[in-house]
């Protein structure tokens, strides 16, 4: 075993290459500010240079170019980088496909000389690493060594600079590792835990995957085991000294008898411990032979480390070709004496979902170990044809059932590493990120079944790697035959189903917080918000894999999990200043950021907020008048300097407050829109002027103006007769400032403009009348014309002016005469072209009113002649839209808003939704009676409990009162993989609650979706 291990130790990065093709005058030295020698261990740095320069040359990627003369220098920018302390062996797939997801985000670093470590300001027992030196990844496979002055903090940290990952060659990854406040993927102590076979075989027992029989014989464990298995025996020994080879042989001896017993002939011999990987002291035995077998086993005992074990096993019979039958046998069937192993990669994606992505296979001789060192990867497809396994829904049931199995594997091991202490863990932000499992199909009882054999950890994606760029090298040089087409618009883009499975549950990892509120007459029901996260966030879809191109596809989920960890790493401690804390509908906001450790400054006019002692800080400050925004600003921004309060980031969730937010934002120097673009987005009216006088042509997208519609601001009745001459009727009449569409009616003629004017004007004068819906600006209306169309809200994340995400929702017919929302389902389900013109329209209408970063809702009509913009909220979308962006999409919109405050840009990871939610809104004239009823609070109780709804509550239980001008007092959602399918559960739970009324036709509310 030991020959083996220096065997590895030598070949390990070696390129084998009869020539070099690109430039080899490229300065790997340690950084120029620093003047340290090379250490000893950087003997091998041009092997691992000459290595990657090898694999990008033959796979068709540019070689790296040198741009170290010039140090690169990011003054007050933060930046995401995902830092690979590694020779590319291990790890060019994951740098391929970060610098295609995020350019210049992910480093490779050839030497612990590129790094250093300083204090972390988080906490002065852990350090901070800086980076000095690397060979960043960029679009299209572009590198580049370079240095960075000053240098830049790694958000996120892997080492493979360990004896386990590099077979011996080196170890000097450990004290880098060592004490890091960052985020890393697994840690010495991590990569011993998942890669202890005896441990991963209890949890792999646990999940329901079967394990071969096992008599495991552990020398000074340290781990437990969840509980005694059937199928795997231990025998402890605490010391050396109490090491019993009587004992052994005794118990070997009566297993070898047992498996004898079962038919069961020959037996494996194996170590089980971080280093022993590659089959290295694996042997294969009779079970008849006794004698081998021990002998065998008691040479491992005396080898292995401490912790480590020796397994004494079955050996699990491969499946055999099947009898062909009439189908057509392919020539490369395998043949009498081979067998096949399974390897599932599996990675944490960015919402902690565990993703299986690459199967693959390898066959070889059955009698010998097989592994990706004597082994030409496949699919598992391919390897069942070879096997005679024809019958597709069998090949499809097996695939899945592996794919199930090993995402269950993973989320067990997550579970289990909450439980561990920092030093158990061995790192403060250490987590598996990435495992692979080795599987060996069998038959039993005429079914193909995947037996576990081990888990290997974070340095598992070799032959993942291997297979991607085989099979890109292929998709790129073949000539396919053109496949058939879908002919729906939409092709595949909003079709979910028959794309994943619901893997067995276990408890979730997501936060799901539920209270209980009180109504009028004492009733209670659960407001849960996330109700049906558990079983949406613990949904496995295949979606996750089968999108993008091939390359970087199997490491695809673990790279959106790296950046997406590196962006709430660097908002850890942010301070931010939230102007206005809205009402009811905003209270989760607060503990959330609380639980990505930031802090909030709250400044609001109401001394007894509901957020009070919630946030870090709060200020009571009375700006209910928001004509007097400006001062209101200048006055806040001395509040926060002479408190002594650090500024990151300023912004607000709240409509009313967004031009006041942008005032002091613009006087912290925070990052955000301008004062003059929120003033214009808040005044309807100025909005639809602005974009209609931008007529000029624009080479990529259509003029702007076409999504403007004619207005008329109306300061008085008398205005009324001004609206004739600029808008035919009918048309629309709404508040000014206005939000939730509160006093939106259809107007007919002159008149009826002057008495709706009226009637709304006397009723809703100041902000007291109706808190929240822009009277504290002014109680003006503004009229518009009225289109024909279909409503849909899009939300769109905007950065320095580049759009990085967008969220189309559709929206049911409006309740009439108000213009109340009644239903919406995201994703949407309109034809893409339509999709991408309201994508569009949306970040047109927001950058030409000079919104350029921030979260904002566009609400837009598509109308048969392309979209017409209703208004533009300049602030995070409301009611449903962060649950559902977050449920669908794994997007808090939330903190993106933060981050982009901090000057920090957001990650926005790109996967076909895995579901769709569709929901209706319970409406307190219609609802009312229900809503106060306790046999209804009961049902909802029972349904969100039951994880069967989503339900989202917007003003607390005692508000419940009909008025003229009304918003939703909540929504009630269901998830499906269709729109038919969630319209059939909607449409029964309204039934079974009572919210489908005469008055309110939730069936007719719905017939658009």
């Amino acid at each position: 075993m030991a020959k083996r291990l220096v065997e590895k130790c030598e070949n390990y990065s070696k390129a084998h290459g009869s020539y070099v093709e690109w430039d080899t005058d490229v300065n790997l030295s340690p950084p120029k500010s620093w003047g340290k020698p090379v250490p000893e261990k950087d003997k091998y740095l041009w092997d691992y240079y000459t290595s990657l320069q090898y694999t990008l040359y033959e796979t068709g990627h540019p070689e790296t170019v040198d741009r170290t003369f010039r140090p690169r220098s990011h003054p007050n920018k933060e930046h995401v980088n995902v830092v690979l302390l590694s020779s590319p062996v291990e790890c060019i797939g994951i740098l391929l496909e970060g610098g295609k997801q995020l350019p210049d985000g992910f480093h490779i670093v050839l030497s612990p000389s590129w790094l250093s470590k300083v204090p972390s300001e988080e906490d002065t027992s852990l350090s901070s690493l800086l980076l000095h030196k690397s060979i960043s990844f960029h679009s299209n496979g572009a590198s580049f060594v370079d240095e960075y002055k000053p240098p830049r903090r790694v958000s996120y940290f892997v080492d493979y600079f360990t004896d386990n990952v590099t077979s011996g060659q080196r170890n000097d990854g450990i004290e880098i590792e060592s004490g890091l406040d960052c985020p890393m993927s697994s840690s010495i102590k991590l990569c011993e835990l998942v890669d202890d076979k005896v441990w991963t075989r209890d949890v792999m027992a646990d999940v329901g995957m079967s394990i071969p029989e096992t008599l495991a014989i552990r020398r000074m464990p340290i781990r437990k085991l969840s509980s005694a298995k059937e199928e795997m025996k231990t025998i402890d020994f605490k010391s050396y000294v109490t090491l019993d080879m009587t004992t052994v042989e005794k118990e070997i001896s009566a297993f070898a008898k047992r498996l004898q017993m079962s038919q069961i002939q020959k037996i494996v011999v194996k170590p089980s411990g971080s280093k022993y990987f590659g089959s290295v002291g694996v042997s294969f035995h009779s079970t008849s032979d006794i004698e081998p077998i021990v002998h065998a086993a008691k040479e491992l005992l005396m080898e292995i480390d401490e912790g480590c074990s020796v397994l004494v096993e079955e050996f699990v019979e491969p499946a055999v070709p099947l009898d062909a039958g009439s189908n057509k046998v392919p020539l490369w069937l395998a043949s009498e004496g081979l067998g096949f192993r399974v390897r599932s990669t599996v990675c944490r994606d960015h919402d902690d979902t565990p993703v299986t992505t690459l199967i693959n296979c390898a066959i070889a001789d059955k009698h010998l170990p097989i592994n990706g060192d004597n082994t030409v990867c496949q699919s598992l497809d391919s390897t069942l044809l070879a096997y005679n396994v024809f019958d597709e829904s069998e090949r499809r049931e097996l695939e899945m059932k592996i794919r199930r199995q090993s995402a269950d594997v993973l989320k067990i091991i997550m579970e289990r590493e909450k439980l561990l202490s920092v030093e158990e863990r061995g790192a403060f932000r250490g987590q598996t990120d990435v495992i692979g499992i080795d599987i060996v199909v069998t038959k039993k009882a005429g079914k193909l079944v995947p037996v576990g054999i081990e888990v290997n950890s974070h340095d598992c994606t070799i032959n993942t790697q291997f297979y991607d760029f085989m099979m890109s090298l292929g998709e790129s040089t073949l000539m396919r035959r053109k496949e058939k087409t879908s002919t729906s618009p939409m092709g595949n883009v909003n079709n979910t189903k028959d794309k994943g499975y619901v893997p067995s549950q276990f408890p979730d990892n997501r936060d799901s917080r539920g209270s209980e509120f009180t109504g009028g007459n004492g009733a209670k029901f659960t407001d849960k918000q996330g109700g049906i996260v558990a079983s949406l966030s613990s949904t496995i879809q295949e979606s996750r894999y089968y999108c993008g191109k091939t390359m970087g596809r199997s490491v695809r989920p673990l790279v959106r999990n790296m950046i997406s960890r590196s962006q709430r790493y660097m908002m850890k401690g942010k301070q931010v200043v939230v102007i206005g804390g809205g009402g009811y509908s905003k209270r989760n906001i607060w503990p959330d950021a609380q639980d990505y450790g930031i802090k909030v400054v709250l400044v609001d006019s109401d001394a007894n907020h509901l957020a009070r002692e919630q946030v870090h800080r709060f200020i009571h400050y009375d700006f209910d008048d928001h004509q007097e925004d400006f001062a209101h600003a200048c006055n806040i921004f001395k509040l926060l300097h002479t408190q002594g309060i650090d500024v990151d980031g300023c912004l607000t969730f709240w409509e009313d407050c967004v031009p006041l937010a942008a005032f002091v934002k613009e006087m912290t120097g925070t990052k955000g829109s301008s004062h003059k673009a929120a003033l214009t987005g808040k005044k309807k009216s100025r909005t639809q002027n602005v974009l209609s006088t931008c007529t000029a042509a624009i080479p990529h997208w259509p003029r702007t103006y076409l999504y403007s519609s004619k207005s008329v601001h109306i300061k008085s009745e008398n205005d009324s007769v001004l609206v004739p001459k600029s808008i035919q009727f009918p048309a629309i009449l709404k508040l000014e400032h206005g939000s939730s569409a509160v006093g939106v009616s259809v107007v007919n003629d002159e008149e009826e403009i002057r008495k709706k004017y009226h009637q709304i004007s006397e009723c809703l004068r100041t902000e007291s009348d109706y808190p929240g819906i822009g009277l504290g600006h002014d109680n003006t209306m503004v009229a518009m014309e009225y289109h024909k169309g279909s409503e849909h809200d899009v939300d769109v994340i905007l950065y320095d002016r580049k759009l990085v995400g967008a969220f189309i929702s559709d929206n049911g017919p409006t309740r009439r005469p108000y213009f109340t929302e009644t239903a919406a389902v995201m994703p949407s389900s309109l034809p893409e072209d339509k999709q991408a013109q309201l994508i569009v329209a949306a970040y047109q209408c927001c950058t030409e009113i000079g919104l350029s970063s921030g979260t904002f809702n566009v609400e837009l009509l598509m109308t048969s002649t392309g979209p017409k913009l209703i208004e533009i909220n300049a602030r995070m979308g409301g009611f449903y839209l962060r649950d559902w962006i977050k449920e669908i999409y794994g997007v808090d919109l939330m903190l993106c808003s933060l981050m982009i405050s901090c000057g920090v840009q957001p990650y926005v990871p790109k996967h076909p939704a895995d579901l769709l939610f569709m929901g209706i809104m319970l409406i307190p004239s219609a609802h009312a009676h229900i809503l106060h009823d306790t046999d209804f609070r009961t049902q909802l109780n029972e349904m969100i409990e039951k994880n069967e709804i989503l339900f989202t509550q917007y003003s607390e239980s005692d508000e419940i009162q009909s008025t003229e001008y009304e918003e939703p007092f909540g929504n009630i959602a269901v998830s499906a993989e269709t729109p038919e399918e969630a319209k059939t559960k909607l449409l029964a739970i309204c039934e079974q609650l009572g919210v489908s009324l005469k008055e309110y036709p939730v069936k007719t509310f719905l017939q658009y979706f």
